[in-house]
């Protein structure tokens, strides 16, 4: 059987790191829309490149997540004596 013209399979991007360099900072690294009618979620989520589509409830418990998170890393960052974010 020949596969001729059959499309190429999707690749599941599994993880990502930050690029090397920064690339046109922050939105070459992530941007936050909400999405059209076409879209069961609501919030379309990209980091570096990858896009995520969200509920506004798993939305917002990222975001809670995160600023968890963020709270922590200032701490440490803190007591080592650089820059919070």
């Amino acid at each position: 059987m020949s596969h001729r013209g059959k499309k190429p399979g999707r690749t599941l991007v599994t993880e990502t790191h930050e690029p090397q360099l920064p690339q046109n900072w922050p939105d070459g690294h992530v941007a936050v829309t909400l999405t059209g009618d076409d879209q069961g979620e609501c919030v379309e989520v990209t980091v570096h490149g990858v896009r995520h589509y969200l509920h506004s409830t798993t939305a917002r418990e990222l975001s809670n997540m995160l600023l968890v998170r963020i709270e922590e890393w200032n701490a440490i960052a803190h007591a080592a004596g650089i820059p919070r974010v």
